[in-house]
C-alpha cells in the first residue's frame, strides 16, 4: 500500500479563466512477484488524484468549481533494483498505466454549459524510490512517479457530442509517495528434519578370533575394514557405534561373559584404531545371551558337532546409528 501527493499540469485553451488546483492526495495498493534478486515485476492500482479549476461567475463574489480531473487506473510496471547497504535497496520502474479520467467541465463559463466526460488512455509510467527492509518481511519505500499525457480532454468530450472545445489538455502526472510492503516467504527458511539412519553388522567370531581367543585374527582386518568403511560412507554426524559380543553356551557362564566382552573390546579398539572418536564407541559383553540357534542344536552328540552346531551363536554385533541431513 502507498500514499503521497501528486499533481498535474498542462490545462490549456481557457484555462486562463480558471484558478487551478493541481496538488492533490493520491493512494493506492499493489502486490508484486521477485522474478530475480534484482528484479521485481509488480501490479496495482492508483487513485492517481484530480485536479480542480475555479472561477468567478458573473454577478457572484465566490469562486465556484468551474473544471475538475479525476484520474484512477491499473499499472504493472518491472521493477530493478540494487542494493547499496544491508537492507537498504534503490530501485526504478517502467511500465504502463491503464488510466480512466473523470472530466467536469463548465464549457462557457459565462452560460451554464457544462461537459461531462470520461475516457481510458494508457501512459508510459516510469519511477524510481528507495526501500528499507524493516524485518525480513515488511520494507517501507519512498517512490517518485511519474505518468506521460494522462488522458485526453478533447477526445473524451468530442465522444458525448460536444463539438469546438478548446481544451487541448493531457497532463503529465508527477507524484511522491510513502508506504509498505510486505514479504511473503522471506521467514526463516523451514529446516528439515534430521534423518536417523541404523546399520547393524554382524561378524562371526570363528572369523574373528581363534575358538576360545580374544586376539584379532589377521583374516579380521578385512571384514573389519569394510565395515568401517560401509559406516563412513554413510555420511552421519558422530555416529553412535555399539558392540556386542556373544559366545556359545558351552563352557561356565563368567567365563563367557569376560570372554565375549573382550571381544566386543578388541572389535572396538579397532574401529577406534581408523579414527572413530572413542567417546562415540562402546563394548559389551553379553556371553552366552540371545542364542540366534535357539534349541536346534540340542539333539546334537560330541563336543566337535556341538561347536560347530553353536558357531551362529558366536558372533560379534556392530551397531551404527547417526542421524545425516536430507
Amino acid at each position: 500500500a502507498r500514499y503521497g501527493s501528486g499533481f498535474s499540469e498542462g490545462f490549456n485553451g481557457e484555462a486562463e479563466l480558471f484558478g487551478i488546483n493541481r496538488n492533490s492526495v493520491n493512494y493506492g495498493v499493489f502486490g508484486g512477484y521477485q522474478i530475480a534478486d534484482n528484479l521485481a515485476v509488480e501490479l496495482g492500482y492508483d487513485y492517481f488524484g484530480r485536479v480542480r479549476g475555479n472561477t468567478t461567475f458573473e454577478g457572484e463574489e465566490k469562486d465556484k468549481r468551474a473544471a475538475k480531473h479525476v484520474a484512477h487506473g491499473t499499472h504493472i510496471s518491472l521493477k530493478p533494483s540494487y542494493e547499496v547497504a544491508q537492507g537498504l535497496d534503490v530501485y526504478g520502474k517502467v511500465g504502463a498505466a491503464l488510466v480512466r479520467n473523470d472530466y467536469y467541465v463548465q464549457q462557457d463559463v459565462r452560460h451554464d454549459s457544462r461537459i461531462k466526460a470520461h475516457n481510458l488512455k494508457t501512459s508510459l509510467l516510469l519511477g524510481a524510490g528507495v526501500e528499507y527492509a524493516i524485518t525480513p518481511e515488511l520494507a517501507a519505500r519512498v517512490e517518485y512517479q511519474w505518468l506521460s499525457r494522462v488522458g485526453n480532454l478533447d477526445k473524451a468530450a468530442r465522444k458525448v457530442g460536444y463539438e469546438g472545445t478548446n481544451f487541448k489538455y493531457s497532463p503529465d502526472f508527477h507524484s511522491v509517495s510513502a508506504g509498505l510492503t510486505y514479504r511473503f516467504g522471506q521467514g526463516a527458511a523451514l529446516v528439515a528434519e534430521p534423518e536417523v539412519v541404523t546399520k547393524n553388522f554382524a561378524f562371526s567370531s570363528d572369523v574373528l578370533f581363534d575358538f576360545g581367543k580374544a586376539s584379532l585374527k589377521p583374516a579380521a582386518a578385512q571384514a573389519l575394514d569394510a565395515a568401517h568403511a560401509e559406516i563412513a560412507n554413510l555420511g552421519l554426524a558422530s555416529p553412535a557405534i555399539q558392540v556386542n559380543g556373544y559366545t556359545d553356551r558351552i563352557g561356565k557362564e563368567a567365563y563367557n561373559l569376560k570372554l565375549s566382552q573382550r571381544r566386543a573390546e578388541s572389535v572396538a579398539n579397532y574401529i577406534v584404531s581408523k579414527g572413530v572418536n572413542p567417546e562415540t564407541v562402546t563394548a559389551v559383553g553379553y556371553g552366552k545371551a540371545n542364542p540366534v540357534t535357539g534349541n536346534t542344536c540340542d539333539a546334537v552328540k560330541g563336543r566337535k558337532a556341538l561347536i560347530a552346531c553353536l558357531a551362529p551363536d558366536r558372533r560379534v554385533e556392530v551397531q551404527v546409528q547417526g542421524s545425516k541431513q536430507v
